[in-house]
């Protein structure tokens, strides 16, 4: 059976977009400490979606092909018009 031996800098470099992105939203978040909704453009939007699949496909590609992907995940995404 294989040892799998994650490294530091290799679980670092998998969630330094995660904590790129919870600053972008915090950041919205506290620009928007006065108002009850928060509005956040297109193209950030696009791009936390973007990263977020970046990422899980970063963790299913390195994950044992033993394990079954959940049913109707691919039915989750959701189809973005990039005009």
């Amino acid at each position: 059976m294989e040892k799998v031996v994650k490294s530091g800098s290799d679980l670092v470099r998998r969630t330094a977009p995660l904590k790129v992105l919870i600053g972008l939203l915090y950041r919205e978040l506290e620009g928007a400490k006065n108002a009850d909704a928060v509005t956040v453009n297109r193209e950030l939007f696009e791009s936390v979606v973007t990263t977020l699949e970046c990422v899980i496909e970063d963790i299913e590609a390195r994950a044992p092909k033993a394990e079954a992907r959940p049913a109707g995940i691919e039915a989750a995404r959701v189809a973005v018009n990039r005009s």
